[in-house]
């Protein structure tokens, strides 16, 4: 996925979680912890989809040598 794309939907995200949390609870400092706390999940999924891309780049280059 592009960072550009990845920004976007990381945005998108995060806003809509900041503002669904202050509708309801009303409450500054748990949209400040959820926000946070889901922005980073969403960074720990994209450098774990990029190492998971990087493993099967290393397993085709096995294959390849053989």
């Amino acid at each position: 996925m592009p960072f550009r794309i990845f920004d976007r939907v990381l945005r998108l995200v995060l806003y809509t979680n900041a503002l669904m949390v202050c509708f309801v609870p009303h409450s500054i400092r748990t949209v400040i912890v959820t926000t946070l706390a889901c922005a980073l999940l969403l960074q720990v999924g994209y450098f774990g989809s990029v190492l998971f891309l990087f493993w099967l780049l290393c397993l085709e280059r096995r294959t390849w040598k053989s």
